[in-house]
């Protein structure tokens, strides 16, 4: 615990630390992001496949 809590004041007194963290949360955003526009796109896609199937005349 005492590891971390040396990290974490480090980090604080460093600029390139903080760019660091400052970077790190900038990419869970963007994962945050393509993981809930994925979640929609595939369920749309599905939906848009499902809808040309049925539409094809069966004989």
């Amino acid at each position: 615990m005492k590891k971390l809590g040396r990290l974490i004041a480090r980090l604080k007194r460093d600029q390139s630390g903080l760019t660091a963290v400052e970077y790190a949360v900038l990419g869970a955003v963007v994962v945050a992001a393509i993981v809930a526009v994925g979640a929609n796109f595939q369920t749309q896609l599905g939906a848009a496949f499902t809808a040309m199937f049925n539409s094809i005349p069966q004989g």
